[in-house]
């Protein structure tokens, strides 16, 4: 019993180390292309960045991926009221940046 309860962590184990570098790097995509749009010009995070726009440091327990990525594409559709523009950039881009952003608890 003991050899199956090690068997099934060591197996647990070796998921969580194989996609956790994955979900790493995506995450320092997403920092790498908000610092290469300049998006800390108006926004904070943790402190750092321009105070034109919202405060992004727990963004992401405010909003969800859906919501995050149609904002990003298309900011005046989901709120009309909204000041920026549409954020340009591939799908992996834009994936990568609600990704950062969602970890920002």
């Amino acid at each position: 019993m003991d050899r199956l309860i090690v068997a099934v962590l060591i197996s647990f184990i070796s998921v969580l180390i194989s996609i956790f570098p994955a979900y790493a790097s995506e995450m320092d995509a997403g920092k790498a292309f908000f610092a290469k749009k300049r998006c800390g010009m108006c926004h904070v995070i943790d402190g750092k960045g321009g105070k034109i726009g919202p405060d992004l440091s727990q963004v992401g327990s405010k909003r969800d991926r859906e919501w995050l990525s149609a904002f990003l594409k298309n900011p005046k559709k989901i709120l009309p009221g909204a000041k920026m523009m549409p954020v340009k950039g591939t799908e992996g881009d834009l994936s990568a940046l609600v990704s950062y952003l969602l970890s920002k608890k």
